[in-house]
């Protein structure tokens, strides 16, 4: 099964099921959540938004328990998600029509998700913090690590006790775990992507390796984040850890706003970033992998079914964008971009994304 059929009956799961996606992931029920790039998991029991997990769970009027207060904490801290998370958190949303197990699964989701940003985002009440408020960025930069972290405080996530762990010690390398603190991983690191689960790693964020950045936890293939040397496709958070001359600047790919973002190092991430005979900025995707970069491409270069920012990369002069679920947008190059570029008779059908083999198609007329 690829990658993107995996985050689709991961995410469908989520809701859609009387089993938590997490367990066979994590082996606990307690989804993990948190910031762009993955965030902190679980929490003691006890703690202030576990209760959520008992609300009434059917559609005759009852309260939809911890989704209610997490749409009022992602309106705050994650206002770009909000709308996603309305449409099947939300009142309106599908799942609650459906069994009292679909509608409990949502509950469970929230509540681990609430779980998380409440730790993520500890001064901001509705996430079910004690403090007064936030400007919606997390405290804790992108996840938390335990006393005895070798992460660098001025520029790595700050020291957090969170507790008894709740984790066995010594998880290896890509290990499960549902600790944030890492205090289940021999690395001292649980990465943790919200919904698809926690995994022991190398590393949080780039301050944590020696001389390259941090790759982000793979999730769809039950892979932890891992040190890298800075090169082509590398992961990254800035610029600076891109060690290859012609690859220098750290594009964001992928991103699912509070969920988690994908950033490699490439030769641009913008058309600013490019010039002379190869003047368009356009992606290169590795949707296997859930990597890629950015290239340095010449205008009207890109054949259909390539990546593309805008029209100028485009062969066609068509860049339209496919879409994953409404979660992740790809763009791709096609035929046309609206009816009037098709022949009489003809309709232009948009890009799309095929799940089964991990390809973007572009738009084509049908």
């Amino acid at each position: 099964m690829s990658t993107f059929s995996v985050v689709s009956a991961l995410w469908l799961a989520a809701c859609g099921s009387d089993r938590d996606p997490l367990d066979s992931a994590t082996g606990a029920s307690n989804g993990p959540t948190g910031g762009p790039s993955g965030g902190p998991s679980g929490g003691p029991s006890g703690d202030p938004t576990d209760g959520g997990t008992s609300s009434g769970t059917d559609t005759g009027g009852q309260s939809h328990g911890s989704c209610e207060q997490y749409l009022e904490c992602v309106a705050v801290v994650s206002p770009d998600a909000l709308p996603t998370a309305e449409s099947t958190f939300g009142p309106a949303g599908t799942y609650w029509q459906s069994s009292p197990e679909v509608a409990q699964g949502c509950i469970d989701s929230c509540a681990s998700s609430l779980n998380t940003f409440g730790m993520l985002y500890p001064e901001e009440p509705a996430c079910g913090g004690g403090g007064v408020g936030t400007t919606g960025e997390p405290t804790t930069g992108w996840a938390t690590t335990t006393q005895g972290s070798d992460s660098d405080p001025s520029g790595g996530p700050m020291t957090t006790d969170v507790g008894p762990c709740t984790d066995e010690p010594g998880h290896p390398q890509d290990g499960a775990c549902t600790d944030s603190s890492g205090c289940g991983c021999s690395s001292g690191k649980c990465f943790v992507v919200p919904v698809l689960g926690g995994f022991c790693s190398e590393c949080l964020v780039d301050a944590d390796c020696d001389g390259g950045g941090c790759t982000v936890a793979n999730p769809l293939a039950g892979v932890g984040a891992a040190c890298n040397d800075g090169g082509p496709g590398d992961g990254c958070q800035s610029d600076a850890v891109c060690s290859d001359a012609s690859n220098d600047v750290c594009g964001t790919l992928y991103e699912v706003p509070g969920i988690i973002t994908v950033s490699t190092c490439g030769e641009c991430e913008t058309n600013a970033d490019c010039g002379g005979q190869t003047p368009v900025c356009a992606p290169k995707y590795d949707l296997a992998n859930f990597g890629g970069r950015f290239d340095c491409v010449a205008q009207g270069s890109v054949p259909d079914g390539f990546g593309c920012q805008n029209d100028a990369a485009c062969a066609s002069g068509h860049c339209g964008s496919a879409s994953v679920m409404g979660l992740l947008q790809f763009g791709a190059c096609g035929e046309c971009g609206a009816d009037g570029d098709c022949s009489p008779g003809e309709q232009c059908v948009g890009p799309e994304v095929d799940l089964d083999s991990g390809q973007v198609f572009g738009a084509t007329c049908q």
